[in-house]
């Protein structure tokens, strides 16, 4: 794959803002670059935090990007300190039945990070050591038995010594990812919440307003059913005046008559 050009990388760091805004997982934001530049997805996420390491270590920053928006993670080197009295520790909690993991995970006081970094350590020292202890012999004489067997053995420590280093080294990204994916789950939860507690409080409104409503609606049934009782005797009243007034009128015309 040829190197990578400036507007590659910008527009790489652009994609990952984009997705962090969105608090996407950096592991789609690598997956849907690969797919667009058709560079395979481990590459382009070595590449990022290649770029990232540059940019600390050199102080220089020629593409002006925006650190604020990247997390910088660079590993601390073991001490020699560190060497000669971590590294014994975990050697003999292995001797005494404990599983690596365990041991770092000990040594590290609960820290997973911590505990990656002295099982990576030791890792890498062991495979240096069984490589000083597996040699080939120098001399064009026939091999015996037992050196193709010790042979044998050795290669296939160093493949298996291998293959869980590549494992452990998968583990710890995907534990990455995954308490990345975590934050961002809490502060989606967290946005629902804060959004499901605005609706209830829009509700309670809402209900306050219809009790308020029903409440006027009453008064104004009553009030109209006062108002057309009033006006019922009104005219009850009117009527029966009329009545009389015509009943008045009718006798003294029979008088004047008679």
């Amino acid at each position: 794959m040829c190197a990578w050009k400036d507007e590659e990388t910008l527009k790489l760091f652009s994609l990952v803002e984009n997705y962090k805004k969105k608090n996407i997982p950096l592991k789609k934001a690598f997956s849907a670059y690969a797919e667009q530049s058709g560079r395979k997805e481990n590459s382009v996420r070595n590449y990022y935090y290649k770029i990232l390491k540059q940019i600390v270590f050199t102080k220089k920053n020629p593409l002006k990007i925006n650190l604020k928006m990247h997390r910088v993670t660079v590993s601390k080197s073991f001490t020699k300190e560190e060497e000669e009295k971590v590294m014994p520790a975990i050697q003999r909690l292995i001797n005494s039945g404990t599983s690596l993991r365990n041991a770092c995970l000990q040594l590290a006081g609960g820290d997973v990070k911590k505990m990656l970094r002295y099982q990576n350590k030791f890792r890498t020292l062991e495979k240096v050591e069984s490589c000083k202890v597996v040699k080939m012999p120098t001399k064009k004489s026939r091999l015996t038995d037992s050196e193709i067997n010790s042979l044998f053995m050795g290669l296939v420590r160093l493949i298996k010594k291998c293959a869980e280093e590549q494992a452990e080294e998968k583990i710890g990204y995907e534990t990455q990812n995954a308490n990345e994916e975590l934050r961002n789950v809490v502060k989606e939860l967290a946005t629902k919440q804060n959004e499901l507690d605005s609706l209830k409080k829009n509700f309670e409104m809402l209900k306050n307003e219809r009790l308020l409503l029903k409440e006027e609606l009453k008064n104004l049934r009553s009030q109209t059913a006062s108002l057309l009782s009033k006006k019922m005797r009104g005219e009850k009243i009117s009527s029966l005046k009329n009545f009389v007034e015509k009943l008045y009128k009718q006798e003294k015309l029979e008088n004047d008559i008679k």
